[in-house]
């Protein structure tokens, strides 16, 4: 009789063992900061990145509803960059993005809120002054 063919296989479990030539490098193990592999979205985030839209949205209402949007995204964005950093490999990278366009966002709403704001008062000024004008012109003469 001849003898068996070895077939690779493992009597205890009648599973194929196959040789495989392993020559993939290991993983880097050292710490990138700008890595992020955390599944949790940074706190507030989509709060944040909603507020800086509206400020944006509602800079033209008199400027008023803008500006309180924008402050109340700017410090919500800053406890949340603050947590963010405190624990990145925690949170994921998208959401720190969503993060940082919502505070650009609120920047934006709040500078243009201002200058309507300036712009009203800058309008009312002349506008009373154009009321008080004519209403004085025949006392100066």
């Amino acid at each position: 009789m001849n003898p068996p063919e070895n077939n690779n296989l493992d009597p205890q479990d009648d599973i194929p063992k196959f040789e495989t030539n392993n020559t993939a490098k290991p993983l880097n193990t050292n710490f990138d900061p700008n890595f992020s592999n955390g599944t949790q979205t940074v706190p507030n985030s989509v709060a944040v990145l909603v507020l800086g839209i509206l400020s944006i949205c509602f800079c033209w209402c008199y400027g008023i509803i803008g500006i309180i949007l924008g402050i109340i995204a700017i410090v919500m964005s800053g406890t949340a960059d603050k947590e963010y950093k405190a624990n990145t490999y925690k949170y994921s990278l998208a959401s720190y993005k969503n993060l940082k366009a919502g505070r650009i966002c609120a920047i934006i709403g709040l500078c243009l809120s201002s200058l309507y704001i300036i712009l009203i008062i800058i309008y009312f000024v002349i506008f009373g002054a154009m009321l008080f004008g004519a209403s004085n012109f025949g006392a100066w003469h």
